[in-house]
């Protein structure tokens, strides 16, 4: 009867790639459960954990108008304010600085009213309020800016390219934990140019309008026409 000796080189080699198989399977879960982990941390850092920021929109076109019997500029902007943090962030003001391109004078002006510009000056007005920003959300409004301090003299005080920053003043947490240290950013301002077409005194004085101020250039786009039926008629 034949007798049975050692493994065969065939059967060596069998293991050896049984082997192989067996530890380049294990590498690749142990990379994968990895990777895994990472996004699994890094998901749960955008919905809970990450800080407030704060970001500020513009349209192309604010509007100038007067209060207190024209001795008030006022300058009516409509803003915008995301947050693409997982964090409450809280805006207790925004300040707006403008300077006449022309003269080169600045002027400072505060968040004092939410709202447009009222027509009739007896009416009542909302009073600007610090703003909660839940995490992803956004809020949008008008908001009056109204002179820091004296009105006089006036920034706008014939036709001509102004140009606006607008920054917000944000809440900071009075025991900022090791994310909010490292990690809170800062709200950049928001820099513009805006152009007043024309000024009228009585206008502004008497009957309290407004004056469009657009991004120069800017034009509005028209409306698509709608698209024209295809076919052949029955």
């Amino acid at each position: 009867m034949p007798t049975t000796s050692g493994p065969h080189p065939g059967d060596e080699r069998a293991l050896a790639s049984l082997t192989a198989a067996i530890g380049y399977g294990g590498i690749q879960a142990t990379v994968l459960s990895a990777l895994a982990l990472v996004i699994s941390g890094f998901s749960l850092y955008e919905s809970s954990f990450k800080t407030a920021e704060i970001e500020v929109y513009v349209p192309p076109v604010v509007q100038y108008a007067r209060d207190g019997g024209g001795d008030t500029e006022v300058f009516v902007v409509p803003v915008t304010i995301t947050n693409s943090g997982a964090r409450t962030g809280t805006v207790l003001s925004m300040e707006l600085n403008v300077e006449d391109l022309k003269s080169h004078k600045t002027k400072r002006y505060y968040s004092a009213f939410l709202g447009e510009h009222q027509v009739d000056a007896d009416a009542p007005n909302r009073s600007f309020a610090p703003l909660s920003i839940p995490g992803h959300g956004t809020f949008t409004d008008t908001v009056r800016f109204y002179p820091v301090g004296n009105p006089f003299p006036k920034i706008a005080e014939e036709a001509g390219d102004y140009k606006f920053s607008l920054s917000l003043v944000t809440a900071a947490p009075p025991r900022p934990d090791l994310v909010e240290r490292l990690f809170a950013s800062k709200v950049e301002p928001v820099v513009f140019e805006r152009t007043l077409p024309w000024l009228s005194e009585q206008q502004l004085d008497q009957r309290r309008i407004t004056i469009s101020m657009p991004e120069k250039g800017w034009t509005a786009m028209p409306a698509a026409p709608a698209p024209l039926a295809t076919g052949s008629p029955q």
